[in-house]
């Protein structure tokens, strides 16, 4: 039964986490400006366009790559390595900043999305640890 549940829930995590980037991509594409809640000032149509870009598509390209990987022979235990090392970078470069920044980390939001990247991170690690390589790809 848990063997089951844990082969399960390994191969589900690229797809969820691949949903997650793309849920995020197409809200950053669409409408920019939610990056006011980070005090990101957005008036000029060429940062709007720049946002965009860089994080939009950054994540459209992470999610197709997790959702549609297995096509060019990644495997899941390969994918969800992947949205780990993204996730844990995002959680730890912004812990980074909060410290570079020197807010008081345990008043402000960071602590909320650091906590979210880092369980993400570790739930992909976790993903890619328990994936049987017998069980072939996608």
């Amino acid at each position: 039964m848990i063997s089951c549940f844990r082969n399960g829930a390994s191969r589900l995590y690229p797809t969820i986490a691949g949903c997650i980037f793309l849920a995020l991509a197409i809200v950053t594409f669409v409408q920019p400006e939610i990056l006011h809640y980070y005090d990101i000032n957005l008036d000029q149509p060429s940062a709007r366009t720049a946002m965009r870009a860089m994080i939009g598509g950054g994540e459209i390209g992470i999610a197709l790559t997790l959702l549609f990987g297995g096509h060019i022979q990644l495997s899941q235990q390969q994918r969800s390595l992947i949205a780990a090392i993204i996730f844990i970078s995002v959680g730890l470069s912004r812990l980074g900043g909060v410290w570079i920044e020197g807010l008081d980390f345990l008043t402000t939001q960071p602590l909320r999305e650091v906590a979210i990247e880092l369980v993400l991170g570790g739930a992909g690690l976790w993903a890619a640890s328990n994936w049987k390589a017998s069980e072939g790809r996608n």
